[in-house]
């Protein structure tokens, strides 16, 4: 086979491109070669000399089955340029709850340089997981509570709490000077009248119909009490504790007729009788006696204005 120019150009050409690739640099890096048990260690991907490289991916598949070594947080590749080099990053914070002396697994990058694509597996590391030594022989003395500072933040529940008694202090003062203040109108009522108070009696002694009944002696002690009650609340007489003599003598100081006065004083008698000689007076007399005394109470009534009072507070 004759070597032509063109088969020595191929073979340069494909060197370069080996050998370009194969100094393709990807190493792994920890803080530190040990680490306690349960604390968290940086773990880093680096692609070296990467001027050209683009597209960066790392393949953790082997991590992500490993059962001891876990990755608690997990970083995007960043390009990093300084004087020295530009190189790809990728940071990876782990744990372990084993202890003892492993090897972390070697993770294979992928990454395209001058559009071809490539991958490098890093190396191996080797971990030291250390299980923290206690002294139980000597016992140290409770750590004080460490305070936080003070902040204006602290105080916001106290201030809303303030602010919110303040407001509805002043709105219940606000409300209370707003409907105090209104004119307050008030109605005396009066005590029903003492004629009403006779009429209605007599009118429920009617319908009784006590003497219809032959009860004379209960009728006549009815309407006599009622009268008596009239006279005494119409006209100052203590007229239900006194006898009907001292009753007629009353009667004659009083501003009533002189036809009322007879009437009141055969009335009264005639109950005595009734009462004391167990007297039967005729019948017809009991309904005339009921009409005399609703007549004197309709024409010795006195009438009670009612005024309104209107005060403010």
């Amino acid at each position: 086979m004759r070597i032509t120019n063109k088969h020595i150009i191929f073979f340069f050409l494909l060197l370069c491109t080996f050998t370009g690739l194969q100094a393709q640099v990807v190493t792994a890096e920890v803080d530190s070669a040990h680490f306690m048990i349960g604390d968290q260690l940086k773990y880093r991907l680096k692609i070296k000399d990467a001027v050209t490289v683009e597209n960066p991916r790392a393949d953790l598949s082997k991590l992500d089955t490993s059962k001891i070594f876990e990755i608690v947080k997990e970083l995007d590749w960043e390009k990093i340029v300084n004087e020295k080099d530009t190189y790809y990053q990728k940071e990876l914070t782990i744990t372990s709850f084993d202890s003892g002396y492993y090897y972390f697994p070697s993770v294979k990058v992928f990454y395209e340089k001058n559009g071809t694509k490539a991958s490098r597996n890093t190396q191996q590391i080797q971990l030291a997981v250390i299980t923290p030594q206690i002294d139980s022989l000597s016992i140290r003395p409770i750590k004080d509570i460490i305070k936080e500072p003070v902040r204006i933040e602290d105080f916001y529940p106290i201030m809303m709490t303030v602010a919110l008694i303040l407001f509805f202090g002043f709105l219940a003062y606000f409300l209370y000077k707003r409907f105090s203040n209104k004119p307050v109108v008030e109605v005396y009522v009066a005590p029903p009248a003492a004629h009403e108070v006779a009429l209605e009696k007599l009118q429920v002694l009617k319908n009784k119909e006590l003497w219809q009944q032959g009860k004379i002696k209960e009728y006549q002690s009815e309407l006599t009490y009622i009268v008596r009650e009239y006279l005494e609340e119409r006209f100052e007489m203590q007229a239900l504790e006194s006898t009907t003599e001292e009753i007629v003598h009353e009667l004659n100081e009083k501003d009533i007729t002189e036809e009322h006065k007879v009437e009141l004083t055969d009335m009264f008698r005639m109950a005595d009788m009734v009462k004391f000689a167990k007297a039967t007076p005729p019948v017809d007399i009991q309904s005339t006696l009921l009409n005399k005394a609703i007549q004197f109470v309709e024409r010795t009534k006195q009438e009670v204005i009612v005024e309104s009072k209107t005060s403010a507070e």
